[in-house]
């Protein structure tokens, strides 16, 4: 089958507190905002449920990890060359700023990738409790690039590969031992990639219970016996399943895929460059 281009063939659902939906949805658009003013990747909801998830409680550090990785991170990687260290600095203090809340840090081993103000370590920030992680890199040459990454038992990797492969319909563009990606969506300026990290040995992602992702695909008919797990109707236009390490997923059938959004994005140049460093300001 041919990869069509859709920005939007991967999307991630957000689900938040009553009352703060709005919030944290123009707190998602507005970082994505740096890399395409109308790339709108996350939908945020509000539970149906007036009970409010308690944060983890914070380490001395300030970090809310409670040393289980999540099974899910967004990392931004940004050109330096549109607008220098600085406008890459001004992001990550807008990452520090409430409703988003630091997460942790990780050791790094490239740091001429990474902001220069921690050039060997990565700051991890969250929007809401069991929600993905984010996290901003700087890139001195190539595409921006927004990177989901999923985070993988390390018996189950081979066949998560094999799963998403078979749900995208894409070929596997960079893949290693422990590290594969997929270019979901690519224009001459930026590029979304959908990755997959194995974990070391007896170390268990922690399956997020606020996010899921949805995937456009073109024939649920034909993926239902193909899938690990039961896939079942949830809604008019949307059908549920699980992939090896029991994060919910969510596909959509082409009922819902047509519209402005199928167009591919045009490329970033002039006043949407502008448009974008001014969102987080």
């Amino acid at each position: 089958m041919g990869e069509l281009q859709d920005p939007f063939l991967v999307s991630i659902h957000l689900i938040t507190d009553p009352g703060q939906g709005k919030l944290l949805q123009r707190a998602a658009d507005a970082v994505l905002a740096w890399v395409h003013p109308e790339l709108q990747l996350f939908r945020v909801s509000e539970r149906a449920s007036n009970s409010q998830r308690p944060w983890p409680k914070r380490h001395q550090n300030g970090s809310t990890s409670t040393g289980i990785q999540p099974t899910m991170a967004v990392i931004l990687f940004l050109q330096e060359m549109y607008g220098g260290e600085e406008q890459i600095l001004m992001l990550h203090r807008t990452l520090q700023r409430p409703p988003w809340c630091y997460h942790h840090t990780e050791k790094i081993s490239n740091g001429r990738s990474m902001l220069p103000l921690t050039p060997c370590s990565q700051d991890f920030f969250i929007l809401s409790p069991g929600t993905p992680v984010w996290a901003v890199r700087q890139v001195h040459y190539g595409k921006e690039i927004v990177r989901f990454t999923v985070y993988c038992r390390h018996e189950n990797y081979i066949d998560m590969i094999r799963l998403y492969k078979l749900l995208l319909q894409r070929r596997v563009a960079q893949k290693k031992e422990d590290f594969c990606f997929f270019v979901v969506y690519s224009n001459p300026d930026m590029e979304i990639q959908l990755s997959f990290k194995r974990l070391p040995r007896g170390q268990n992602p922690a399956v997020l219970d606020s996010a899921v992702m949805e995937v456009r695909v073109r024939d649920v008919g034909v993926l239902v016996p193909l899938l690990p797990h039961p896939c079942s109707p949830i809604s008019d236009v949307r059908w549920q399943t699980e992939d090896y390490d029991g994060n919910k997923i969510l596909l959509q059938p082409p009922t819902l895929c047509g519209g402005a959004k199928n167009a591919a994005m045009q490329p970033l140049h002039g006043s949407q460059q502008s448009h974008r460093r001014d969102e987080t300001k």
